[in-house]
């Protein structure tokens, strides 16, 4: 429980600090209301590395502000699926700054030794997280972007560093 009111707060905060976007609106400079990306990147903690891939779709509601949902799978020791909806908030050029809760599920396979030869057994666990990231897109033609992205989840007893780069495609579609 405690995960989701910070989550919420980081969410109300980042909000607050995208209000000017909506005097902004009505500027004449144009930008992607619709993006969506895909993430190579790596994750690590103080005990397993991992490969990840996934990807977001993030819908602006003004310049300066929007929501994303992320979805990634993380490989090697992790062994895990993601997902997580954030409050996106641009302040600058293609910076993007986020935060907000979201869930891993978790599946553990393990082999036990025994008199009859070795038994795999599958454990699965799902937990809360809160994530906080952010990254820059670097405009390539007119829809298309790329650029670095960094992510913190921060779960129940451990932090997992997320960092690669990201691949979008951003529309209008007003």
């Amino acid at each position: 429980m405690r995960y989701y009111s910070l989550s919420l707060a980081l969410a109300a905060a980042l909000a607050l600090t995208g209000t000017a976007a909506f005097a902004e609106e009505g500027s004449s400079s144009e930008f992607h209301r619709h993006h969506f990306g895909g993430l190579l990147a790596g994750s690590h903690n103080t005990e397993k590395n991992g490969f990840t891939a996934g990807g977001d779709y993030e819908f602006r509601f003004v310049r300066q502000f929007g929501v994303m949902a992320t979805g990634e799978y993380v490989g090697g020791g992790f062994r895990e699926d993601l997902f997580a909806l954030t409050a996106v908030v641009h302040p600058w050029h293609g910076l993007k700054l986020q935060a907000g809760p979201g869930f891993e599920h978790e599946l553990n396979r393990h082999e036990v030794a025994g008199e009859a030869g070795s038994e795999v057994l599958h454990h699965e666990a799902t937990r809360k997280l809160l994530r906080i990231g952010g990254g820059y897109d670097i405009e390539v033609g007119k829809h298309m972007t790329i650029g670095p992205d960094f992510a913190v989840d921060i779960l129940k007893g451990e932090k997992v560093f997320v960092y690669g780069i990201t691949i979008g495609l951003g529309f209008s579609g007003r």
